[in-house]
């Protein structure tokens, strides 16, 4: 069985919406299922990126 290194990914995030930044963070991926934990994160960030924006466009 292949050796897999432990990974921990730290991706940092700003939300703009036109020229106003709305939220700023960091997604952190931490070791184990690196693969299964993108696919879960990248997902839960863009639904969080579509209300904001409907938050945004709807005041």
């Amino acid at each position: 069985m292949a050796h897999t290194p432990a990974v921990s990914i730290n991706l940092p995030v700003t939300i703009t919406v036109g020229d106003l930044p709305c939220q700023a963070g960091t997604i952190t991926i931490n070791p184990g299922n690196v693969a299964g934990a993108i696919r879960r994160e990248i997902p839960a960030l863009l639904r969080e990126v579509a209300d904001i924006y409907e938050e945004v466009t709807d005041a």
